[in-house]
């Protein structure tokens, strides 16, 4: 028979002679199996069938820390008694006996007194009755694999910079604190945004930026106890959660304090630095008792610290709150507005008080929204500014009233004029040619429109601003500045503007109407007249406010006691410029 391909066989097979034979090839075999123990790198453990230790190999004493002589003879659960109690052990045996085999973690103190841990693995060997003969234990150090887990699972749980949580520990450690919370007891998340931090960065450098948000995480960490947070979840912004129930005053009063700490000068590298910060506020469960929720509360109290609070703390508010959202909705919906023709215009006309003549037309935006109704400016004006929208609307409002110009000329020959509030709008060079194009190509002439720009407004604005506005003079276009008597005002600047004309401002045109009222009302058309320019009255709704007007010599007036706002087809019916 051809063996050349037989990788085994048998001793029957190579016929080997009988017992003799066969107990050489078995002391040949436990040789060299002890041969593999002593050189293998994992450490292992001969017991009998009760687990009293006949043989370890140099791994096994290595690993721990214990002499071949101090093992042998006794039992394994005994050579780590004090880790591992009675019941752990019982734990071993039983499943050891049901299944054949166990795996698990050991641990022991070194000589060092750290703790090491071990993997160890347990087999039984049966014989050919099947009684358990030995049992075979295998011994693995992870320690340094633990350790290395636990600085994976350190660095996925914690800002590398700051030792501080990060996000993802934060949410896990909100939903376990969650369950301990006593029946009304309260958390309180701070949101912090540090201010003046970019620019110590920028000027300092990184390196310094780094070591003061380290300095200020510690500040932070001084301000907790225990079963409270710190984290950083961006790259200025912390977030702090108190534990306890509190009453508002005693919060921001404890909040007030930590932003005095913020705020307190400190030495990183050589600098004396100090930056401020911005706190909103929100409780669990008062607020919500989810966690990205709470966030977005406090962060919302954090922007209207930092934009109205003078203390740059700020509970949150619901009613606040709801008003913001809406903006964000209506935003939103905006675009689709406009490309779906839910925004329209109405018309409001100014009389000249001497003829009752119409003085112009004042366009007024109207937002026909599918959910909420018709929707007035104000209402929807802060959405526009906040979703940088508007430029986008002015050129919509621009264009729809040359449109209806355009309409009422072909109509019957109109000769009015339209007025347009741009409150807001940062007028561009570009825009003023586009807009110039634009009544170029409806036929329409630039004296049919006159642009309202905010007092407050105009009187902030760059030297491009009044460069824009010249050119739209120097086109026909008239210019007026609106809401003169309500906000910041400068008459010293109001020779040098490039306007037409002012409108006063409806709040003047109180519901008492007293004397200081009408004293403002008296200057201001003083100061029209001196100047040349022309005065329009806004708001006026009563016949005592009409006769004041009259009195001292106010040029034109607008208000729902002259007209009310009017669709175009309502002007259609009611303007006749030939009987102008």
């Amino acid at each position: 028979m051809d063996n050349s391909n037989v990788l085994w066989t048998t001793p029957a097979d190579c016929h080997l002679g009988g017992p003799e034979r066969l107990g050489e090839l078995a002391e040949r075999s436990l040789i060299l199996a002890r041969q593999i123990m002593h050189h293998t790198r994992e450490g292992i453990v001969l017991m009998d069938a009760r687990g009293r230790v006949l043989e370890v190999n140099p791994a096994f004493s290595r690993l721990s820390e214990l002499d071949a002589a101090d093992i042998e003879g006794r039992h394994l659960t005994q050579i780590n008694e004090a880790l591992h109690g009675r019941r752990y052990y019982r734990d071993i045996w039983l499943r050891l006996q049901q299944q054949g085999s166990w795996q698990g973690e050991v641990q022991h103190h070194n000589r060092e007194g750290q703790l090491v841990t071990h993997q160890l693995m347990l087999h039984l060997v049966r014989g050919r009755d099947g009684r358990v003969n030995h049992i075979i234990g295998i011994l693995d150090d992870i320690s340094r694999l633990r350790r290395s887990e636990d600085k994976l699972s350190y660095l996925a749980h914690h800002d590398i910079l700051t030792g501080t949580a990060n996000r993802t520990f934060l949410l896990s450690w909100f939903d376990k604190i969650k369950p301990a919370l006593q029946q009304r007891e309260q958390l309180s998340l701070l949101f912090i945004d540090l201010d003046r931090f970019k620019p110590i960065n920028d000027s300092f450098g990184h390196g310094v930026g780094d070591q003061l948000l380290k300095a200020l995480a510690a500040r932070l960490q001084e301000q907790v106890g225990p079963n409270e947070l710190v984290a950083r979840i961006g790259g200025d912004e912390f977030v702090m959660i108190w534990r306890g129930a509190m009453t508002e005053s005693a919060l921001m009063y404890k909040a007030g304090k930590l932003l005095e700490r913020i705020e307190a000068p400190m030495q990183v590298v050589g600098h004396e630095l100090s930056v401020g910060a911005s706190i909103g506020v929100s409780l669990y469960p008062e607020h919500g008792v989810e966690l990205e929720t709470l966030l977005r509360y406090a962060d919302t109290a954090m922007y209207e610290a930092k934009t109205y609070k003078k203390t740059r703390v700020c509970l949150f508010d619901r009613t606040r709150f709801a008003h913001l959202e809406l903006q964000q909705w209506l935003a939103g919906d905006l675009p689709q507005a406009i490309k779906s023709g839910h925004l329209y215009l109405e018309f409001q006309p100014s009389l000249v008080l001497d003829t009752a003549r119409w003085n112009s037309l004042e366009a007024l935006l109207r937002w026909r929204h599918p959910e909420l109704g018709v929707l007035y400016p104000a209402q929807f004006l802060p959405a526009v500014g906040a979703a940088g929208l508007w430029s986008r609307l002015a050129d919509w409002v621009f264009g729809e009233v040359v449109r209806q110009i355009r309409c009422w000329q072909q109509a019957h020959d109109w000769q009015g004029k339209v007025s347009i509030n741009l409150s807001g709008l940062e007028l561009e060079q570009q825009r003023a040619e586009h807009w110039l194009a634009l009544l170029s190509r409806q036929g329409v002439s630039p004296k049919r429109v006159i642009l309202e720009i905010r007092s407050d407004f105009i009187m902030r604005r760059s030297e491009s601003l009044l460069g824009v506005l010249n050119r739209f003079r120097a086109a026909g276009m008239g210019v007026y500045l609106d809401n003169v008597g309500e906000g910041r005002f400068n008459f010293g600047k109001l020779r040098q503007l490039p306007i037409d004309g002012i409108k006063l401002d409806r709040s003047l045109m109180s519901e008492h109407f007293d004397a200081l009222d009408q004293s403002v009302i008296r200057s201001l058309l003083l100061l029209g007249k001196s100047l040349g320019i022309a005065v329009v009255a806004c708001g006026v709704e009563t016949d005592e406010q009409m006769c004041f007007l009259h009195q001292h010599d106010c040029g034109a007036a607008q208000g729902r006691l002259l007209a009310f706002p009017m669709s175009p087809n309502e002007v259609n019916a009611i303007y006749s410029p030939r009987k102008n």
